[in-house]
């Protein structure tokens, strides 16, 4: 009974992708940081505020996941669901407290956007499903920052522009059940293969801005990766490529504050 309490609670949040959100912020944190105690805070207020989103998202996309996972989690049924997801985004904005004034205001669009997009289904319409996944999920690469400066936006940007593409990828993964729903996305719209070439082109300009941002430049072999299997017709590998790719940056930072290897602003 716990075993599958604990299954339909991991699905209910999509433990991966809230992993995935968390390393962002901790990345964002990293860049400009030493590691401290700070970093906990980080990483729970981005956690939690992801654990709220997707949560929301699953209630309220229970349709389209019917078809595309062939599966309703329980916790999207009854109130028990809306109320984790009030938790989750209280207690994520709460950890948000100890770090700066930022964090408490990029916690807050993070909630209202993430609401915004459930609330009206935003998914629906063309493009703004993935220029709201991008705004909504980087914004956490601005939890844990104390200012804000052109350093830090040229970092926040190119996150940016990764996110979307991410998105457009989970769009190429999605596409059967999101044409049945009658969803607009990029592959609805344009067609399976136009979209494929589209997200492989962007997937290529990300790769080629890491040359100038000398930091996180290990993102490379990756993004190369993800162009390699989007040429295999393969965009469940892209996509999980594009997930662990932030987890190995994430302890690639850790070991460069650790060796005080990177000269922090």
């Amino acid at each position: 009974m716990m075993k599958d309490i604990t299954r339909n609670l991991v699905g209910f949040i999509r433990l991966k992708v809230c992993i995935f959100i968390s390393t962002i912020g901790i990345i964002g944190f990293l860049l400009f940081n030493n590691i401290g105690v700070k970093l906990l805070f980080v990483f729970l207020a981005s956690f939690l505020i992801s654990a709220g989103s997707y949560s929301l998202n699953n209630i309220t996309d229970t349709k389209e996941d019917v078809i595309n996972r062939k599966k309703i989690n329980p916790f999207v049924l009854g109130k028990r669901g809306l109320i984790l997801v009030s938790l989750f985004f209280l207690s994520g904005l709460f950890f948000s407290i100890f770090l700066s004034f930022y964090s408490i205001v990029f916690s807050l669009i993070g909630i209202l956007t993430s609401i915004h997009y459930s609330y009206f289904k935003l998914k629906k319409y063309f493009l703004v499903k993935n220029l709201y996944t991008g705004f909504g999920i980087s914004i956490v690469f601005l939890v844990g920052t104390s200012k804000i400066g052109l350093d830090v936006l040229y970092y926040y940007f190119l996150i940016l522009f990764f996110i979307v593409i991410m998105s457009m990828i989970s769009d190429l993964r999605d596409y059967v059940g999101d044409k049945a729903i009658g969803f607009k996305t990029l592959p609805v719209f344009l067609g399976y293969g136009r979209a494929l070439k589209i997200v492989s082109a962007l997937i290529s300009i990300f790769s080629s801005s890491l040359l100038l941002f000398s930091r996180i430049i290990i993102l490379l072999p990756f993004s190369l990766a993800i162009i390699y299997s989007l040429y295999k017709n393969k965009p469940l590998v892209s996509h999980t490529l594009g997930l662990y790719s932030f987890i190995f940056l994430m302890f690639w930072l850790v070991l460069g504050s650790v060796f005080n290897v990177y000269g922090y602003v």
